[in-house]
């Protein structure tokens, strides 16, 4: 895991777009470079990953991250 937890900048206003599921945070799916994906990532204020699922560990480099999805 990476001690990263923001989502590339080029995909901030895109989630800044969603709706919320809770206050100031959104969930999404995300896509990474190498095509893998993962569910319920739950993001802060459009840019900070605070969990994905139900653990705060979050099991990828954000970094990675191509493209996000309203999930």
């Amino acid at each position: 895991m990476s001690a990263n937890r923001e989502i590339p900048e080029r995909l901030q206003e895109k989630v800044n777009a969603m709706p919320e599921c809770s206050y100031g945070v959104v969930k999404v799916h995300v896509t990474l470079d190498d095509g893998s994906q993962y569910r319920d990532v739950y993001v802060a204020w459009g840019s900070e990953i605070v969990r994905v699922g139900v653990d705060e560990h979050i099991p990828f480099d954000p970094s990675r991250i191509v493209s996000v999805d309203r999930g």
